[in-house]
């Protein structure tokens, strides 16, 4: 029996052994170039991530501090929360403090309130906490964000991804932050 030899373009292929590390690099490329922007993203999401939480412990921490405040203040405040969040755009970010008082019965209402690329919530309205952090006649200083994350690569299959934290302190210049 005889053994029939590739011959032409394909035979001359198949003997070649010079070009096998660069086909197969070749063929994994793609892979590793989807590897490499996939792990970028998920890099660039968590420290979306951290930033958001940054952002609301500083709107919290700051509005602690005071012992009154005023709209100017507030605006202050929540400005502060831009520079924490950069390089991140915080035009797609809700911002609110609001002041909650939890009275004698343990009931929990809005004091004040104050927003950024969103709407403050109304005074006296009722507002749901933890009841671990419900002590009577005591006041809570709440700083909340809700950021739209929108990835740099992939956001047509990927969509936005919701992200939100909510910070909780007590003040600490006095038993409460009044708003004047």
């Amino acid at each position: 029996m005889r053994l029939v030899r590739p011959t032409g373009l394909l035979g001359r292929l198949a003997r070649q052994r010079k070009a096998v590390a660069t086909i197969e690099f070749a063929m994994s490329l793609p892979f590793l170039a989807l590897l490499y922007t996939g792990g970028y993203q998920i890099c660039d999401a968590v420290s979306a991530n951290r930033k958001v939480t940054r952002a609301a412990r500083t709107i919290a921490d700051l509005t602690t501090q005071y012992t009154n405040v005023t709209d100017a203040d507030l605006t202050t405040i929540l400005n502060a929360s831009v520079q924490v969040m950069a390089p991140y755009s915080t035009s797609a970010a809700q911002m609110t403090v609001t002041e909650v008082k939890v009275d004698a019965l343990l009931q929990t209402s809005v004091v004040w309130s104050a927003g950024k690329n969103g709407a403050a919530l109304n005074a006296r309205d009722p507002y749901v906490l933890p009841l671990a952090l419900k002590q009577p006649n005591t006041y809570l200083i709440v700083a909340k964000i809700n950021y739209t994350y929108t990835p740099i690569f992939g956001a047509t299959y990927l969509g936005t991804i919701p992200m939100a934290e909510t910070i909780i302190m007590s003040p600490r210049a006095s038993q409460q932050v009044t708003k004047s």
